[in-house]
């Protein structure tokens, strides 16, 4: 799942380690405090979360970014088919798994430890209808076609506040778009603070022909939701679909329809380009193993 940017210098206290693993993406450290069991990547000694599940309340979901980002069945409330690209501890998916009937999962991450972790320590079900995959993101969804068509894509590939370049482009999420079902919809964690998140909306709108977008609880990230086909969603709509889904979820979901932004919070961006190829994969693993923040080396053109 590879989420939200909260880092802290060091260990943090009063977690009790349950696991370490080091693999050529990752060092990972899983931990528990309490009922609280934290999935956490370390880069040049700054832990950032990236997953977070209370066992004691283990049908629902720990962070805010993650309650979120179900704006994606505010848009698309009929979805079935989900594919997860950054998987972390499987909060996201399992969640959805667990809560909809009928929801089939396919998860992808590019770390087999982020996969074995995920399915020792946060309760990922063993189920024929949820798959896990180790894979990068990109190649996993050029190779699948012809094949299904997803209702929902996740987008959570991060490392920090840091996305390899590859999952970022216009090249990306037009094999993103062709992957969806009619109806179907893209679901992006983002980070709207830093320099690229202008970069990141025009390269959204270039591709699909509408766009939502959905501030977390506390206003550090942005959900946003990409159609397949346009979907004008006025506000009435927004809170009829939000009452029909409500069920499903443990949160307050109207007040997530609320949260969606009336204007546009970017100003003038680039759309990003690539020309990625299978055999660059290892020169993008190891700009996602660098430190990276404002001043990430992307080519934006």
């Amino acid at each position: 799942m590879l989420g939200p940017a909260v880092g802290a210098r060091g260990a943090p206290a009063a977690e009790r380690v349950l696991a370490r693993a080091r693999s050529p993406y990752n060092e990972i450290v899983v931990t528990q405090r309490g009922s609280v069991r934290t999935m956490y990547f370390v880069s040049d000694g700054t832990w950032y979360i990236e997953s977070r599940w209370d066992t004691a309340h283990p049908r629902s979901l720990d962070l805010d970014y993650t309650r979120t980002m179900m704006a994606g069945f505010l848009v698309q409330p009929a979805a079935r088919r989900l594919l997860m690209i950054g998987f972390g501890g499987g909060q996201i998916s399992t969640y959805l798994f667990e809560r909809i009937d009928g929801m089939e999962v396919d998860g992808v991450d590019i770390d087999p430890e982020v996969v074995r972790l995920a399915r020792t320590y946060f309760g990922v079900p063993d189920d024929p209808r949820y798959r896990t995959h180790v894979s990068d993101g990109r190649l996993f969804v050029e190779k699948i076609r012809p094949g299904p068509r997803y209702d929902m894509i996740v987008l959570d590939a991060f490392r920090g506040v840091f996305v390899p370049y590859h999952l970022k482009t216009r090249q990306f999420y037009g094999a993103l778009r062709e992957r969806l079902a009619p109806g179907g919809v893209v679901v992006a964690n983002l980070h709207h603070a830093t320099r690229m998140y202008p970069h990141d909306r025009a390269t959204f709108d270039a591709v699909f022909p509408a766009c939502h977008a959905f501030a977390s609880e506390r206003g550090l990230q942005t959900t946003l939701v990409a159609c397949r086909d346009d979907d004008p969603l006025g506000t009435f709509d927004l809170r009829a679909r939000a009452r029909a889904v409500a069920p499903y979820f443990d949160f307050d979901v109207l007040g997530l329809a609320s949260r969606r932004y009336r204007t546009p919070n970017y100003g003038p961006g680039r759309v990003l380009e690539d020309g990625f190829d299978p055999k660059d994969l290892p020169e993008a693993a190891a700009r996602h193993n660098r430190a990276c923040h404002d001043d990430c080396p992307y080519p934006v053109r």
